[in-house]
């Protein structure tokens, strides 16, 4: 049995979590889980959707931008290719935002991609396809319910799939108020090594890289 409780619940393992405090230079209060490690804003102060699609459109995430591209070009190299049997494949870009460079990268290594992102790319036609890889960049770092989206996109691998992601490890509870990530308000949640071990055990998953910094790459096992 559980000993989880509905108060202050973590969005993610849905167990009890604990005040952590405000941020020094934003005010932004947030709760820490002790079971899973998930840290995350607490409700009143997590954006508006029209406030977060504002601040989408402010990023510079174009194929004009050589950094931007740079770090998709690394990523394939490190969290995609290398963890696929054969070339290409069908491909998910999950939450791509106004400029899906990604997919286009993707599609130059002969991948065919379905793009979505709730703001920019709305079609859930997605929902019904099964994927080789679904890649979520600079995502779950944005989500309200990183359960629920983690639980839709995972059986939506093919048997041996990868999801391979990008989001800042958190450098830990007694170190997280003073730390850079969260001061873009449109990041609520953040998770750690040991966040994505509880991952593991809970939606069929098994982690096959990390960088041990921001990238991570799981394999579909059930």
């Amino acid at each position: 049995m559980s000993n989880c409780s509905t108060a202050n619940t973590c969005p993610l393992c849905r167990c009890t979590s604990s005040s952590l405090g405000r941020a020094p230079d934003t005010g932004t209060p947030y709760q820490h889980c002790p079971h899973c490690d998930l840290i995350f804003a607490e409700k009143s102060a997590i954006p508006s959707p029209q406030q977060e699609r504002a601040r989408y459109l402010e990023h510079d995430n174009t194929l004009d931008n050589d950094g931007y591209v740079n770090m998709l070009q690394g990523f394939l190299q490190e969290a995609v290719l290398p963890h696929l049997k054969g070339q290409g494949g069908r491909a998910l870009d999950f939450g791509c935002g106004p400029g899906p460079v990604l997919g286009f990268l993707m599609e130059r290594e002969d991948f065919t991609v379905d793009l979505y992102d709730p703001y920019f790319f709305p079609d859930d036609a997605y929902v019904q396809c099964e994927y080789d890889v679904i890649t979520a960049t600079e995502v779950l770092e944005h989500l309200r319910d990183p359960r629920g989206v983690l639980q839709e996109l995972v059986p939506l691998l093919a048997p041996g799939g990868i999801l391979a992601i990008m989001t800042h490890l958190h450098p830990g509870a007694e170190e997280f108020l003073p730390w850079w990530y969260h001061r873009d308000p449109t990041h609520i949640v953040f998770y750690s090594e040991r966040t994505f071990q509880w991952l593991q055990q809970h939606l069929g998953v098994r982690l096959i890289y990390s960088d041990g910094e921001k990238t991570l790459t799981f394999r579909r096992v059930t």
